[in-house]
This record gives structure tokens, C-alpha cells and sequence, in this order.
């Protein structure tokens, strides 16, 4: 039987799962782009959509030759870790979870530009990339951590 202290200690413990899930998801959708055009990762990513569905849909109609599957790898492949991260147990799927957050990572190095367009690194791109990487780093720790 857990105790009531424990119990109370579990349930903050998931709280602060929760918020920091939700935490690291937002600040990674809020981190702008380096380029010419820098816009944020939700909009890139919507963008990676819609161009994927587009090169489909005018394959199937036009008998196009060129479908972009490195934007539907990257639109797709931000969405599913995405909902990975929000329905991963604490425990259970830990190395999941940080496989995701790494995955995550690798896709925004590589939609900002950032190894192309670093002198032009800003605000609006330190203050959600540090809160990205700290809130993921955290939540790594804390779902590696045991229950006692």
C-alpha cells in the first residue's frame, strides 16, 4: 500500500509531466526560422503538409513527375512524435519519449537553418529554443527517474 506522502509526491510527479509535455511541444511550435522568410515551426509544418498533399494530389491528376517526400518525411514525422510525446507514459515509453525529443530537435536544426543562417540567430529564436531544450532535458530526467 503507498502511503498518503507518496501519493501525493505521484501525482505532483505526473502534473509536472504533463505541463512540461505541453511546455516543450509549444516553445518547439514557437521557434522561428533563421532564413530569408522566418517564419515559426507550426507554419512550416503546415506548409510541409500542404505541399505533400499538393505534389499527391497533382501526381494523381496531372501525372506530375516530382513528389517532395522530404516534406511529407518532415511534416508527418513532426506530427507523430509530436502525439508521441503528448501520450507517452511516464515510465513505460521513457525511451520513446527521448527518442522523439531528439528527432525533434534534429527536424528543427533543420527547418530553422540555423547551421546555414547563424549569424542571423535573434531573440525570438534563443528564448524558445533554450525553453525547448531545457523543459525536453527536464522531462528526459524526470521519466528516468525512479518511483521509490
Amino acid at each position: 500500500m503507498v502511503k498518503p506522502q507518496k501519493l501525493k509526491e505521484l501525482v505532483i510527479n505526473f502534473n509536472t509531466m504533463r505541463y512540461l509535455k505541453i511546455l516543450s511541444i509549444i516553445s518547439f511550435l514557437l521557434i522561428n526560422g533563421l532564413g530569408e522568410h522566418g517564419i515559426p515551426t507550426f507554419a512550416g509544418i503546415g506548409l510541409c503538409i500542404y505541399q505533400f498533399i499538393n505534389d499527391i494530389l497533382t501526381f494523381i491528376h496531372n501525372n506530375n513527375k516530382e513528389i517532395s517526400w522530404s516534406l511529407g518525411l518532415i511534416g508527418i514525422s513532426t506530427i507523430i512524435c509530436i502525439s508521441i510525446i503528448l501520450l507517452a507514459k511516464k515510465y513505460k515509453d521513457r525511451y520513446l519519449l527521448a527518442l522523439s525529443l531528439i528527432i525533434l530537435l534534429g527536424i528543427e536544426i533543420y527547418m530553422s537553418g540555423v547551421l546555414r543562417y547563424y549569424d542571423k540567430i535573434d531573440p525570438w529564436f534563443i528564448f524558445p529554443m533554450l525553453v525547448f531544450l531545457v523543459s525536453s532535458i527536464t522531462l528526459v530526467a524526470k521519466s528516468f527517474k525512479k518511483i521509490v
